[in-house]
């Protein structure tokens, strides 16, 4: 009888990041999965160092956390061609059109499809192919966002709700689905309301949920100016708070985080390298 290796985290100096040692992507069972699962809630990102998975792998594995989510990217530039669960990111280009999702731009900081009714819950992000260098992918923890507030600042978000805009992206182009609004002022368009705090489905832990940009964003029942205010000091709190870790990537690492309870960014790269990521997403519950 072959012997198990016990599964276990180890901590990174950020409180956002744990490696994950002894979990054997081509033979584990559901209490493997459930140590796993602890962890992931336990540190909202883990890292599986050097992996060699295939895609099937990949879908398998995900499939143990949830229904999986379809990026919007994944019916355009971004689609996988034998796996519709993978959302392909790249810069690389194919009969002169992306074959990829995002290029090689910096991605600030944002929580994945922070537009939708039900934002997803786990993202599964995978290193096919890696620059020598940039690319870094950034981790923050939202819970610790909100539980350093300053007490007046917490006060005055306390109960409230946030409208995030649907029709154009962070690039300014208009949403697969989505025409242009008639109205100039955002708070008319078609979109979404969150709380601006919200409650882990799993821990009950609180949680500080900006989305993805303060543009388009309003705290709802404010003025455009008080919340505009507000905002801004709601994103230099949790982006400045310096408890980051950053992930620089070896081909088969994995990074799997809670996108509930966490915000990411990347750096740009010399568009001269190829850079593929291959991203499975989970679906989570409405944010309360």
């Amino acid at each position: 009888m072959l012997t198990r290796e016990k599964i276990t985290a180890i901590q990174h100096d950020s409180n956002v990041c744990a490696d994950i040692v002894g979990f054997d992507f081509d033979r584990y069972d559901e209490r493997d999965i459930k140590e796993v699962r602890k962890y992931w809630l336990q540190y909202g990102v883990i890292r599986f160092k050097h992996t060699r998975i295939t895609d099937d792998q990949q879908v398998k594995f995900s499939r143990h956390f949830g229904e999986f989510v379809i990026h919007p990217k994944q019916l355009q530039e971004g689609g996988h061609p034998s796996h519709p669960e993978i959302l392909v990111i790249s810069n690389s280009m194919k009969d002169g059109k992306p074959s990829g999702a995002m290029g090689n731009s910096e991605a600030t900081w944002h929580t994945d499809t922070w537009f939708y009714e039900r934002p997803p819950a786990g993202a599964i992000l995978r290193a096919v192919k890696v620059p020598p260098s940039g690319g870094d992918t950034y981790f923050l923890s939202t819970y610790i966002a909100y539980e350093t507030l300053p007490v007046a600042l917490k006060a005055a978000i306390d109960g409230r709700q946030i409208f995030f805009q649907n029709v154009y992206d962070k690039t300014g182009k208009i949403r697969l689905g989505k025409a242009e609004p008639i109205s100039r002022d955002f708070r008319e368009w078609s979109g979404v309301v969150h709380p601006l705090v919200r409650t882990h489905g799993d821990t009950g832990r609180k949680a500080l949920y900006l989305g993805g940009t303060s543009e388009g964003a309003w705290i709802v029942g404010m003025s455009i100016e008080e919340s505009n205010a507000i905002l801004a000091e709601l994103w230099d709190h949790t982006t400045n708070g310096g408890d980051v870790f950053v992930q620089s990537w070896d081909e088969g690492d994995i990074m799997m985080w809670d996108n509930r309870c966490t915000m990411h960014r990347r750096d740009s790269f010399d568009p001269s390298f190829v850079r593929v990521m291959h991203r499975t997403t989970t679906s989570g519950e409405r944010p309360i």
